[in-house]
């Protein structure tokens, strides 16, 4: 990551024309979104729940609300004993070096209360007949599509990030 953070802007260009050719081809390998595309979607049902909690606007960007999204991800994973802690750090560590929002608490909005969000994410397009398909992780690169979440452990995850919000606050 380092060398690419430190790249001229010509490697930097490189590595996201590169980025940007490996989703097409992902995308145009799973039209419907029924497979492998939607590992794509790692973070977003989090990051659009907090996107559309903050208006759509600059308080949150889109891409802001994936990375805190995908930290969510990661510890929602890890709190259902599927990861390693190490590996929710080392996701925390690379945005950070990255420049990404990675907590709640770099939000620039008041957030409603937890039971507002996950109404939200219930909004997703990843709901069907009722249930959130979530994309959670085994490990780094080890990403899953799941039905079967306990929406206990979503709602004890938030009510954890609120309540550090709280205390920073």
């Amino acid at each position: 990551l380092e060398p690419l953070l430190e790249a001229d802007i010509q490697i930097q260009s490189q590595a996201i024309l590169q980025c940007c050719q490996d989703k097409a081809t992902i995308v145009q390998k799973d039209t419907f979104e029924s497979g492998c595309r939607a590992l794509l979607n790692l973070g977003h049902t989090f990051g659009h729940a907090l996107e559309a909690a903050t208006g759509y606007g600059s308080k949150l960007l889109h891409g802001e609300g994936v990375s805190i999204g995908i930290v969510l991800a990661f510890k929602l994973s890890h709190k259902m004993g599927l990861c390693e802690q190490a590996d929710v750090e080392r996701v925390i560590e690379h945005f950070k070096r990255s420049g990404m929002r990675t907590f709640l608490s770099q939000i620039s909005s008041e957030l409603p209360e937890t039971a507002e969000i996950i109404r939200l994410m219930y909004q997703d397009k990843k709901v069907s007949s009722g249930t959130i398909k979530f994309i959670l992780t085994r490990g780094i690169g080890e990403a899953f599509i799941s039905d079967a979440v306990d929406m206990q452990f979503v709602q004890e995850l938030l009510d954890e990030e609120r309540e550090l919000l709280t205390h920073l606050q």
